[in-house]
């Protein structure tokens, strides 16, 4: 089908449905919150906006993101600096130029297979296995979006994944391309190496003035200050620590599955091909013929085709193109060409070739997970009833130790907690939900009245500030002798970039050998092997690596360590390649096609964004963020 696409794209319109299937998409997931905020276009392509609300809740679902993989808390302003901010504003500007252009082309799934893949969504669902409505608007409140823009994002997803299988279920990197990406990903290096550092000595030699120690301290306060702090209190509602105070009861669990019991099936799937045609009459001449002939290879050799082009494998009712296709598919024999029906590539002929039949799950099998739900399910309502109490007490005037003692909670005080969350260990509570903690408590004051927290998972956090400690510069006087190192750090490091460039030109140029420097400054020369273009290390730093693979064997490099202030001088010695085999191409062939899709997708949504009016408006990210940090929340 990626063939028969490609050949018969033209146009901005043939353009995007390219691109919408180079997209590696995802569902939706259920993100970190945020709320009290002002709506804005950050963008417009064609007819779709990027808002700050879909901004919003996509920058801090990567904000967690980061966080747990990194496993410690990233700052918003730590992101901003790293540029996350303009990378999930382009990533979104890429999919509304998609949406567009799908939009044009009537790529919209229907309001049924929307209905049933909410109600098919596990997050949704109570203890008996059913779509809640109740539990659906309560993890839109967790996440800040409407139901508008959930059902808006879902549906774009939906016509998006669609296309995306039919084109790249087969697609196949070629041999050749495979071999090239394993030698350049394989390709070991062995180094010769000295490593030159700073003097410690002679540190008398620099005079520095008192005015340049002060212009140095004004110009970079910022380096001489302590960090912001705070003490406070938490009464924690976790669900990870109520739900050991619930007991379940067998008879409720069989109750639950003899109750939905068609929720425990497999859906049945099949696996047809969709043959599409230029007209009703083209796809009706060929069901004749087919009925005449009985051989559905011919109806594809007449349309150009292969069984890849066409082929629809494996799919239940609501995987494929769109319901009509789905509903001739699954109301079809096997080996019976039926249609024709409208496909998204003109009317189309369907032939099913397989059938798998639904499975149903017997009690054993899922009782642990029906217990799990139920479990978790009444642990939340537990929650919500000490929410309420909790709140109660509150606007009667109990304080936090009175509220915990009367309810047989355990309260938590936190002590000098800076902004990276040092001295904050809480270990019942998952990485998202503190780092959303941290940030609540830097943007409170002491006596205010708090709401509390919610986060995703429908834990509750109450929150109260007992301390501020704010950022203070440090006088002049006190860090003097620190303003000075830092200031002759500096100078030793100029000098020691100035010195090494002398001897990799002197290598380059015949007049010292890497040995003859290395008994110059009585320092032994260093072998390191086997060094590949991921060997990220204290000694060979990322950029060290990439001088390393830029160079030819036999001639010099020069740069700085992976940790501290020295410097490496080396010598290329050998280049090898890894031996290939069949294994290793084909776990290297995966990894990299979802990096060529990407690639093409840039590509591709630059070009049509050229044929849309599109506007973008990365400035207003800056009155976004203003806006938020006045209202004091995120």
């Amino acid at each position: 089908m990626l063939d028969f696409l490609r050949r018969n794209a033209s146009g901005p319109f043939g353009l995007a449905l390219i691109i919408l299937l180079v997209l590696a998409f995802s569902v939706w997931g259920i993100g970190d919150i945020f709320r009290n905020y002002d709506s804005g276009t950050l963008a417009r392509i064609g007819d779709r906006d990027v808002d700050s609300q879909e901004f919003l809740f996509r920058y801090n679902r990567e904000i967690n993101r980061l966080s747990n993989e990194l496993e410690r808390f990233i700052s918003n302003e730590e992101a901003r600096e790293s540029g996350l901010d303009i990378q999930v504003l382009s990533n979104l500007i890429i999919e509304k130029t998609l949406n567009s252009s799908g939009d044009d082309m009537k790529l919209r799934p229907s309001d049924k297979s929307l209905t049933e893949r909410l109600k098919n969504t596990n997050s949704f669902r109570n203890a008996f296995n059913q779509f809640d409505k109740n539990v659906f608007n309560q993890i839109l409140r967790q996440n800040g979006i409407t139901e508008d823009l959930f059902f808006s994002m879902e549906r774009d997803t939906i016509a998006q994944a669609q296309i995306y299988r039919a084109l790249f279920e087969d697609l196949n990197i070629s041999k050749e391309f495979g071999n090239l990406i394993y030698r350049f990903q394989n390709e070991d290096r062995k180094v010769e190496y000295i490593v030159i550092n700073t003097s410690d000595e002679n540190i008398d030699k620099y005079d520095i003035s008192n005015e340049d120690l002060l212009i140095h301290y004004n110009n970079n306060k910022e380096l001489y200050s302590s960090d912001a702090k705070r003490d406070f209190t938490l009464i924690s509602l976790l669900k990870s620590e109520l739900s050991s105070l619930i007991d379940v009861d067998e008879s409720i669990i069989k109750e639950i599955y003899e109750t939905n019991l068609s929720e425990y099936e497999t859906p049945e799937k099949r696996t047809y091909y969709v043959i599409p045609f230029n007209s009703s009459e083209e796809s009706n001449f060929a069901l004749s013929n087919f009925e005449e002939n009985s051989e559905i290879i011919n109806i594809l050799s007449d349309r150009g085709l292969t069984i890849e082009d066409v082929l629809q494998s494996s799919l239940s009712f609501e995987e494929g193109l769109n319901e009509d296709i789905s509903r001739k598919a699954f109301s079809s024999e096997v080996n019976t060409l039926v249609g024709p029906v409208e496909g998204p590539f003109g009317p189309s002929l369907i032939y099913v070739t397989e059938i798998e039949p639904a499975l149903k799950s017997n009690f054993l099998e899922v009782k642990e997970k029906i217990e799990q739900d139920y479990k978790s399910e009444e642990t939340q309502n537990k929650i919500y009833e000490l929410y309420n109490i909790i709140e109660d007490q509150r606007a009667e005037g109990f304080t936090f130790e009175e509220i915990a003692e009367n309810n047989n909670l355990k309260i938590t005080q936190h002590s000098s907690v800076n902004s990276t969350g040092d001295n904050f260990n809480l270990l019942n509570i998952d990485l998202s939900l503190r780092n959303s903690i941290i940030e609540t408590i830097f943007e409170a004051d002491i006596g205010l009245e708090m709401d509390p927290f919610e986060d995703q998972e429908g834990n509750v956090v109450f929150i109260r500030i007992d301390n501020i400690d704010e950022e203070k510069i440090f006088a002049f006087d006190k860090v003097k002798n620190e303003v000075e190192m830092d200031i002759i750090n500096q100078l030793q490091k100029n000098e020691l970039e100035k010195l090494t460039e002398q001897y990799l030109n002197d290598i380059n140029n015949n007049i010292n050998s890497l040995e003859q420097i290395a008994d110059k400054l009585d320092i032994a020369i260093l072998t390191r092997d086997k060094l590949n273009r991921y060997s990220f290390d204290e000694v060979f730093s990322r950029l060290a690596i990439e001088e390393i693979f830029k160079t030819s064997i036999n001639k010099p490099f020069k740069a700085n360590v992976g940790i501290g202030d020295s410097i490496i001088i080396g010598l290329i010695k050998e280049i090898s390649t890894r031996e290939q085999n069949e294994e290793s191409i084909i776990s290297i062939t995966q990894q990299n096609e979802e990096n060529l899709r990407n690639e093409l997708l840039f590509i591709l949504a630059e070009e049509l964004q050229k044929e849309l009016s599109s506007d973008f408006y990365p400035e207003r990210l800056d009155f976004l963020f203003e806006t938020i940090n006045a209202q004091g929340t995120f």
